[in-house]
C-alpha cells in the first residue's frame, strides 16, 4: 500500500485526482493539504472537504495551507477563468459538514512526515508553496519523502498561463525552484503530456452512462470544464492534468519519463516560471528531475470511468 499526501489547489481536474486517489486500491490516501492556486485558499479547502465529503471519504482530513505565493502577490485571472470564481464551478455539490483541520497544512506534513514509520509519496497538483516552505523550515523531512509527483511546467508544449509558463509554476516560481533543487526524487508531469490527456465529449457521455453518483458528478464537473475550454481555447475537451499523478501511481504505464536536468526561470520578466530543461544533454549539469514525455490517453480515460464507480469506503 502507498501512503500518500496530496497537496492541491481544487479545481476541477485537482478533485478528479482526490477522487481517483481515495478509490485506488494500492493508495493510502492518508491526508490532503490545500494552497492557493486555482482560486483563493478559502475556496480550495472548502472545494478539497466538499468533494471528499460528497464521496464519503469523511475520514481523510484536509488541512489548509499557504493563502499565497512565498514572494508575491497570487495570481487571479485565469483560475476563475477556468474553474468558475469558487474555483469548482458547474454542478451544485451539498456543502461539506467535516470540519478543516486547525493544523496548518506545513506543519501537517513535517509532524507527518517526521513522525512516518515509512517514507510517503508527496502528490502536488497546485502552486508548490506548502512543500517550498516545509522543505525550508524542516529540511530533514528530505529523507522521508519517497518521492515527489507533480503536476506542473512545460517543457516541448507552450505554457498556458504566458507562451514560456504553465499555470502552477507561474503562480509561485521561487516555490518551484526550491522544490526542483531539493534533492528529493522528483517526477514532473507537464503540459507535454497533461494536453493529451483529454476527455472529450464521448468520453464524457460514456462516464455519465455509468450513472453512479460519483461518476454523474465528475461527468457534470467535465461539462462545465469543456465548456470553459470551448470558450477560452477554442475546443471542447478538457484535459485532466492533476489526475495523471495519481494515475501514474496506479499505473506507471500510463507515462514515460525522461530524467534530465530541470530549473525554473526567475528573472526575466518574459520567461518567467519557464520549465527549463536540459532533454538534449548539453549543458553538463547532473540531472535532478524526471520529465514526462509521453502518455497513453486511451489507457487514462479508462482508468478514470472505472475508478469513479468503486466504492472502497
Amino acid at each position: 500500500m502507498k501512503k500518500v499526501i496530496i497537496d492541491c489547489d481544487p479545481g476541477h481536474d485537482d478533485a478528479i485526482a482526490l477522487l481517483l486517489a481515495a478509490k485506488a486500491e494500492d493508495i493510502e490516501l492518508i491526508g490532503v493539504t490545500t494552497v492557493a492556486g486555482n482560486s483563493e485558499l478559502h475556496n480550495t479547502t472548502r472545494n478539497a472537504r466538499k468533494i471528499l465529503d460528497y464521496a464519503g471519504y469523511t475520514n481523510i482530513d484536509v488541512h489548509a495551507g499557504c493563502d499565497r505565493p512565498m514572494m508575491r502577490d497570487l495570481f487571479r485571472l485565469t483560475g476563475a477563468i477556468i474553474h468558475g470564481e469558487d474555483g469548482l464551478g458547474g454542478p451544485s455539490i451539498p456543502a461539506p459538514t467535516t470540519p478543516i483541520k486547525e493544523e496548518h497544512a506545513v506543519d501537517y506534513l513535517i509532524r507527518t512526515l517526521r513522525s512516518s514509520q515509512e517514507s510517503i509519496i508527496l502528490i502536488v497538483t497546485g502552486p508548490m508553496t506548502n512543500i517550498a516552505v516545509a522543505l525550508q523550515k524542516a529540511p530533514d523531512i528530505k529523507d522521508k519523502i519517497d518521492k515527489i509527483i507533480m503536476m506542473g511546467g512545460a517543457v516541448i508544449e507552450p505554457g498556458n498561463i504566458t507562451s514560456a509558463a504553465e499555470f502552477n509554476i507561474f503562480v509561485d516560481p521561487e516555490a518551484a525552484k526550491i522544490v526542483i533543487n531539493s534533492g528529493c526524487e522528483l517526477y514532473l508531469v507537464s503540459l507535454d503530456v497533461s494536453m493529451k490527456a483529454v476527455f472529450f465529449e464521448e468520453d464524457i457521455e460514456k462516464l455519465r452512462a455509468q450513472g453512479d453518483k460519483i461518476s454523474t458528478i465528475v461527468a457534470s464537473l467535465l461539462d462545465f470544464f469543456a465548456d470553459t475550454h470551448v470558450k477560452h481555447f477554442g475546443f471542447k475537451a478538457c484535459p485532466i492534468h492533476d489526475a495523471l499523478c495519481v494515475g501514474y501511481l496506479i499505473d506507471e504505464s500510463l507515462l514515460e519519463f525522461k530524467k534530465t536536468f530541470v530549473d525554473i526561470s526567475l528573472h526575466d520578466p518574459l520567461t518567467l516560471g519557464e520549465t527549463v530543461a536540459d532533454l538534449w544533454e548539453i549543458t553538463g549539469n547532473q540531472p535532478n528531475c524526471h520529465i514526462a514525455l509521453k502518455v497513453d490517453r486511451e489507457k487514462f480515460v479508462s482508468m478514470i470511468c472505472d475508478h469513479m464507480k468503486i466504492d472502497c469506503r
